[in-house]
């Protein structure tokens, strides 16, 4: 008689059938997935490419949302490691103890993978991780330098050379005129 009376009720109906529901249904669909992670590793080098740089913190930025991940100090073999980056494109610099170096190319993070970039520092121009943009210096055209300049003269000579020389050569053709 008990058992009637509770499947009787509207309420207690609804919450069987949706903890039925729950059972069946996989809670991963119904959970938000994360988004795909990877890590970088390797090793720092100086500029003799054999010697490692100990004391040197290795920093990737996102270009897209500019998120900053960072290592912590490389070991005496020169060894760094960063965990937990998200997939994207990263531009790559490393500070270490004589002074701060930026890589001018896209470092590309795949989620679920760990990449292996060992790198090796040799002095150069440095900027501020995407900071600053550093101005290349602009293309001259070739006829703005002193050869171009040079060039246009002697073409342009010729061809009032030439122009007149063929005026030169016609004249009136009349029989009076000798």
């Amino acid at each position: 008689m008990l058992r009637k009376e509770i499947f009787h009720s509207p309420f207690l109906l609804g919450i069987t059938i949706i903890s039925f529901m729950l059972i069946l249904l996989p809670l991963e669909s119904l959970a938000r997935p994360a988004a795909p992670v990877g890590s970088v590793i390797g090793f720092i080098y100086s500029s003799d490419m054999k010697t490692p740089v100990q004391n040197a913190v290795v920093k990737v930025r996102n270009v897209d949302d500019g998120k900053e991940y960072v290592s912590t100090p490389t070991d005496a073999t020169g060894a760094y490691k960063i965990d937990q980056i998200k997939e994207g494109k990263y531009i790559l610099g490393v500070s270490a103890p004589d002074g701060d170096y930026n890589f001018q190319y896209i470092l590309m993070i795949k989620g679920g993978e760990m990449g292996k970039l060992s790198l090796a520092l040799k002095p150069g121009e440095a900027a501020g991780l995407g900071q600053e943009e550093t101005k290349s210096p602009e293309k001259v055209s070739f006829f703005r330098t002193p050869l171009g300049i040079a060039v246009l003269m002697v073409a342009t000579t010729l061809a009032l050379y030439g122009t007149f020389k063929l005026i030169e050569g016609k004249g009136e053709a009349s029989p009076s005129k000798k």
